[in-house]
Formats: structure tokens, sequence, C-alpha cells
């Protein structure tokens, strides 16, 4: 949900407004979106977001002008159980109860400005939400354990942006850039030749530096939210890139190459002593059979997503869980 969010806080520090925030607090049973997905509204219909598969949206708009109207936030429960949701409901079959906060915002609220400033570090943030009557909307930054908290709260994790970082600037990054930037990631490339490391070939990377692996790798910020992608196709790049990689903190490695390349090259590293752990995806990317620079910066792009949640990348339809567990 980091796109959306970084779509919204756009959207309202661009202003004018008026705007109306809707926030889906919780869940009961089966829901379109998970907890935390939000739909920012004007005066004249949705602007960025979604709470439901659109059924809810017309009457939330309503409920929104008269929130608007009246200047202070609301909270609504909307039950999509039953046979009567079909016949007087909203007829979505969703089978789910959503709780969803609705408040006017004016200018651009604290709280945006607290995920902002924590997205440029490059820290994870929690926000808390008090729901109780008197103070409905009103959101803090939680204190110690042991300080008093609203009898009646809702606490929301708000993680930074995945950064992905490419190490070869070939015509084959530019969809992995493009893409990337289209799920909201922060996206930086690196390469060693200045004619291919320019930012007119990478109008949508965050960064774009040139120069050798051991002068550029050490200075990345990399976190256990960061991705670096190796596809220089240059065997020396590659393993003097992979000796300073495989110590860092990075949460996600790949290598693009052929299975035998790679294992040649872990091999080399491991006689050096260097072994290679559960981050490093060599060959780089899930088996979607995919033969062009597109289909194959979707399977690295999905890989990374995967393994950065914890999951395996099953089929929904293998899986027993429901479908919306963190």
């Amino acid at each position: 949900m980091t796109k959306e969010l970084q779509d919204i806080l756009g959207i309202v520090r661009r202003g004018p407004g008026p705007f109306v925030l809707a926030t889906l607090l919780a869940t009961e049973g089966s829901s379109y979106r998970r907890p935390g997905a939000r739909l920012l509204l004007g005066r004249e219909g949705p602007l960025r977001g979604s709470l439901s598969g659109g059924c809810l949206e017309g009457d939330l708009q309503a409920r929104a002008r008269e929130v608007l109207a009246e200047g202070r936030p609301r909270r609504l429960r909307y039950d999509l159980r039953g046979d009567l949701d079909l016949v007087w409901g909203s007829g979505s079959g969703c089978e789910g109860v959503l709780d969803i906060l609705l408040e006017p915002l004016t200018g651009f609220p604290d709280w945006m400005r607290w995920i902002e400033e924590a997205w440029t570090a490059r820290k994870d943030l929690r926000i808390q939400t008090d729901l109780s009557q008197e103070h409905l909307g009103v959101r803090s930054l939680p204190g110690p354990a042991d300080a008093p908290s609203p009898r009646e709260a809702c606490v929301e994790d708000v993680p930074a942006p995945v950064a992905l970082w490419i190490v070869g600037a070939g015509e084959d990054s530019k969809p992995l850039v493009r893409m990337a930037k289209a799920l909201g990631w922060s996206v930086g490339l690196l390469d060693h030749r200045p004619a291919f490391a320019c930012p007119e070939r990478f109008p949508e990377a965050d960064a774009v530096r040139s120069g050798h692996p051991a002068t550029l790798l050490p200075s990345l910020p990399l976190d256990a939210r960061s991705a670096v992608v190796l596809m220089t196709h240059h065997y020396a790049k590659d393993l003097e890139a992979l000796r300073l990689l495989l110590p860092s903190a990075a949460g996600y490695l790949g290598l693009m190459g052929s299975r035998r390349r790679s294992a040649k090259l872990l091999a080399e590293l491991a006689a050096e002593g260097l072994r290679a752990d559960a981050r490093l995806h060599a060959p780089v990317g899930l088996d979607l059979g995919a033969t062009d620079p597109e289909g194959i910066a979707l399977a690295i792009l999905a890989e990374i997503q995967a393994d950065l949640a914890g999951r395996r990348a099953t089929p929904l339809r293998e899986l027993a869980q429901p479908l919306l567990t963190p």
C-alpha cells in the first residue's frame, strides 16, 4: 500500500482540497482490502485509493459530503455478510465487516509529515489513532510501553518503501526501473560506464551513479528493506560486487545470469571464505516463462516482493489460509 499512500500524500500536499480521507481500521471475515487501506475523496468523487471492489465507494462519497459539512470525523461500520446484503445492501457478496474512519483534512496534517520524514530517513514508523468519541481521529506517536494510551485506539505500522538498487545500466534495466517506480519503490542505478549511467537514460530513477562497485557499493544505505540486483553481464564486476554485498545488511540480493555462471561465481567466493545465504537469488527472478526485458523485470520484482514479505510466491488457489493474512 506504499504507492497508494505516497500518491495520497502528494495530492493532499498539492491541495487545495477540501479532502476527506477514508481509512480501513479493521475487518472481520472476507474483505477486498486489509486494514490500513485508504481512499482519498474530494467533493466530486474518489481521487486515489480504494477500500472495496467498488461496492462501497458511492456510499462513502455521500458520507464524505456530510463529514465535510460537519467538519468532524466519523466512524462507520459496513456489514456485508449474508443474503440480506445481496438484497438490501451493496450487493458485494464479500461476506465481511469493515470498520472505517472518515476524516476531513485541513491543510497537510502532522501525521502525514511524520510519514514523509520517516521515509526520507528510511525508518519504519508506528502511528496511533485515537478512536474514542471525544478524540476521534487524533493521531500520535506511541510513547513508552508504560505510557498511558487511549482507551480505544488503532495502531498502524508504516514501513519504509522498498529501496531497489540495480547494478548495471543496460537496456534491460529500463523496464525494471519503470515497473519498480510504479510500485512506489525507491530506485537507484549504478554502472561503471559513465555513458550508460546517466540520468537522461533513466529519468524515473531516484539516483543514477557512475563508478566501480568497490567505490559505490560501500556508500549505499542498505537495510532489511533494500534489494540489490546485479545485471552487469560482466563476470569480474559481479564478482567484485558480491564480495561487498554478501556481508551487507541488504534484505535481498539477486544475480542475473545462467545457473552455471552463478555457480562458478559462488564457488570462487566460497574459496575466499564468503558463502551466500538465503538472501541471494541466483539466478534472479521467478519462473514466469519470461523471455523479453519487460517479462524478466516482472519476474524479478515479483520475487523481491514475495521474499521481502516473507512469502513463497505460491498461487493463491493453493493457499489454505485467508488471502489477506499479514
